[in-house]
């Protein structure tokens, strides 16, 4: 019997509900107001605790589906496919959106292929049209949008573009019921065939983390003054699990490399916090991070143009402004 309800993939690795699945989660809560349907958690990970319920209470969500044993490390993706067919086959929602996650974005297609329903990728915006949901996706490198629709239009699956949605936000009209999930458990991997298997996962160190992916940015330009100073903002990065960024001009004398460069010829970066050091802010580098939820600008010049578009603004010295937020973090971290 089909349910008229979307889905949420919510991936829960190491005690912490991934960012992109909040992303997705907001796209459904906001489809929910739209379509009046529900929305419905699909949990993997470890069982969440009651203090994650009740978060997911807090934001609307009323029924939580928990994958048992997608524990998020090691388990066969695999077995993680299928107790995802198999759930569907029995439920058959409407719809499921997925995270930009590497997971979701690698289970997703693969899991609409098996069902047959439609599939699109990249969504950036999500609108009700009569009784047709629509979805828009950037093409030609984000020139043109793409107005997308599924065949049928009442079943499909879509994985949202990174930071098109904002994180949701719990609100205090709405009832404190008391959320308990719902255990389904996935088949054995002998169930299944052997296809591949999951043989380490390994966080990447924030020196190596691409800034298109850090939920933290902190960016460097000329006014660091020198290379031994800039190399302070990889401490920094370090401090704040994010990775370092540089302006057109600090790239250009060899300070950092160019896969590191923020800006309308370089990368556009979409972090929670952006931190510009010494960066002037003109309009090139604003066109690759602009979209940045918060920003802390620090320079020497009041009538530096970053400082027009900053949530916060230090006027000082970026390096020594560096030097001691660097000391009073691990003074932080060592009184915890």
């Amino acid at each position: 019997m089909e349910n008229p309800a979307c889905w949420v993939m919510t991936e829960c690795p190491q005690g912490k509900i991934l960012r992109e699945s909040l992303e997705a989660l907001s796209a459904g809560l906001a489809f929910q107001k739209q379509y009046r349907m529900e929305t419905v958690v699909l949990w993997t990970g470890a069982r969440p605790e009651d203090a994650q319920l009740d978060y997911l209470a807090s934001l609307g969500v009323r029924r939580v589906i928990c994958l048992e044993g997608a524990r998020g490390e090691g388990e066969k993706e695999e077995a993680l496919l299928f107790g995802l067919q198999g759930l569907y086959l029995r439920h058959k929602p409407q719809y499921m959106f997925f995270g930009a996650s590497p997971r979701s974005l690698s289970l997703a297609p693969m899991l609409a292929a098996l069902l047959e329903v439609g599939y699109v990728a990249k969504a950036t915006y999500l609108r009700r049209v009569g009784d047709t949901l629509s979805l828009t996706r950037p093409s030609m490198q984000g020139a043109l949008s793409e107005v997308l629709r599924f065949l049928p239009p009442t079943h499909g699956m879509a994985s949202l573009y990174p930071r098109a949605f904002d994180v949701p936000g719990p609100s205090e009209s709405l009832p404190g019921e008391k959320l308990i999930p719902e255990i389904y458990p996935l088949p054995q991997h002998e169930e299944r065939s052997q296809n591949w298997e999951v043989v380490e996962r390994t966080l990447e160190p924030a020196e190596a983390l691409d800034v298109e992916d850090a939920e933290v940015v902190v960016a460097g330009g000329k006014g660091m003054g020198s290379e031994a100073n800039f190399a302070l903002l990889q401490d920094l990065a370090s401090c704040l699990g994010g990775a370092v960024a540089a302006s057109r001009i600090v790239v250009d004398i060899g300070w950092a490399p160019k896969e590191r460069l923020v800006g309308q010829t370089g990368k556009k970066v979409f972090p929670e916090l952006y931190i510009a050091c010494g960066i002037s802010g003109a309009h090139q580098h604003r066109a690759g991070m602009k979209e940045a939820r918060h920003i802390l600008a620090i320079n020497t010049d009041p009538q530096a143009p970053i400082f027009q578009i900053a949530t916060w603004s230090i006027l000082g010295d970026a390096p020594q402004v560096v030097s001691q937020m660097i000391r009073q973090l691990r003074e932080l971290r060592e009184a915890n």
